[in-house]
């Protein structure tokens, strides 16, 4: 829908983002990387084990498509971090993926309140930590292309995480 308005080539967008479900299944993460709509994904995660599971499986969408042209992957952003074994798991996950990690984001009472307000971080608490925070992340995103394919782990590996 986007090529058919010609969206892109009205605006000329220097970057545009996508936010997607990370349900590989339902196809909204699949189809844009299949259908050449990005050529980097990032992939948000915690350190639950749930979050990693999804992760894994988008790492198994992007190895199925970027050899014929899909979308690679840029990093991984660990969101929501709160316990001290967070950065660690989520950083075995990364390194057991050939991936790594380009932003660590901590739980913080500055995005609940900011989310109260209607608006994001940087409108809303533009001095704070977390600000700069995605400042950073906007900054790793732009000066950093690199892109890798990931090399997914199986069922029975994922369990053995920080171990």
């Amino acid at each position: 829908m986007l090529h058919d308005l010609n969206l892109f080539e009205e605006f000329k967008p220097d970057a545009v983002l996508y936010d997607v479900l990370g349900d590989v299944v339902c196809g909204g993460f699949a189809v844009p990387i299949r259908e050449g709509l990005t050529d980097r994904v990032y992939v948000v995660t915690s350190s639950d084990f749930m979050a990693i599971y999804a992760a894994n499986n988008l790492f198994k969408a992007i190895t199925k498509y970027a050899p014929s042209g899909g979308a690679q992957l840029g990093g991984i952003i660990a969101n929501g971090l709160v316990a001290p074994y967070a950065k660690a798991l989520v950083d075995d996950f990364a390194s057991r993926t050939g991936t790594g990690v380009i932003e660590y984001i901590p739980r913080s009472l500055v995005v609940s309140q900011s989310e109260l307000y209607g608006k994001t971080v940087i409108e809303a608490n533009p001095k704070s930590d977390h600000a700069d925070l995605y400042r950073n992340l906007a900054k790793s995103i732009f000066e950093q292309p690199s892109t890798v394919i990931p090399k997914p782990l199986n069922v029975t590996e994922l369990p053995r995480l920080g171990s």
